[in-house]
């Protein structure tokens, strides 16, 4: 298993993609909260008591670019042929799967650090160098951290779970961006209040702030909301788990 799970780091570690997206959700963020979220803020929102903690909700938005690197790091392998090689050099089929549900989940929690420290700093600096102050900030941490850690492991579960199941690159990555944003909201129209039940809406009430915890305005509590996406991850990844042991098994 110890040499299962290194192999997958050493892929995730070794090609450019990892870096590129990386830096790519650094410069966003730094962009993004500097500039948006702090030099070009409001008076209200200077007022506004919780604008920092909104700062790092509204930031991990940016978490799809760690599912895109969940994506190639399971994508990579069908389209470069190199699974096999991988299945042959490991004893279970469930080690490889576990290894890459470990080294996924590493970096999802890292860019979930990172976007959440990054960008109240950022945001903070860009209000101060414009002459401005907020007033005192009410940061529940452990709240805050539990959901923010949750939201980005869960789109980097997502990630990968589309990979597994499609094993095609562009497949999947058009599937993270059309359904969240295209089938969902279609599927609203149906099912109108129930909307908060489906997959990547109820990921997004986790760190949702405002009025939450009445499916009849649209909201969900984020431990309830965790527990909805957390079911759909338990029968997707069941599912993906029965099929990675059978497809091209000799």
């Amino acid at each position: 298993m110890i040499n299962t799970l290194k192999a997958e780091f050493k892929k995730l570690l070794t090609v450019r993609s990892t870096y590129i997206i990386t830096l790519l959700v650094t410069l966003l963020v730094i962009f993004v909260a500097f500039y948006i979220e702090g030099w070009r803020l409001d008076s209200a929102a200077l007022r506004d008591p919780t604008q920092l903690a909104s700062d790092v909700t509204n930031a991990l938005n940016i978490s799809v670019f760690g599912a895109i690197v969940a994506i190639l790091l399971m994508s990579h392998e069908y389209r470069y042929n190199t699974i096999m090689h991988t299945l042959t050099n490991s004893n279970s089929r469930s080690k490889v799967l576990l290894s890459k549900f470990l080294v996924v989940s590493a970096y999802a929690l890292f860019l979930a650090v990172l976007i959440g420290v990054l960008s109240p700093v950022m945001a903070y600096l860009g209000v101060h160098l414009h002459g401005h102050a907020l007033v005192p900030q009410s940061l529940h941490y452990g709240d805050l951290i539990w959901r923010s850690l949750f939201y980005s492991w869960g789109y980097g579960m997502a990630g990968l779970l589309l990979a597994l199941l499609t094993r095609n690159q562009v497949a999947s990555i058009v599937a993270l961006f059309l359904i969240p944003d295209l089938g969902e909201p279609l599927l609203g129209l149906l099912l109108k209040h129930n909307t908060v039940y489906l997959p990547f809406s109820s990921l997004n009430q986790v760190v949702r702030t405002g009025d939450m915890g009445n499916p009849n305005n649209g909201t969900l509590t984020p431990g309830k909301a965790a527990l909805v996406y957390g079911i759909y991850l338990v029968v997707g990844w069941l599912a993906a788990w029965i099929l990675f042991l059978r497809r091209d098994a000799s």
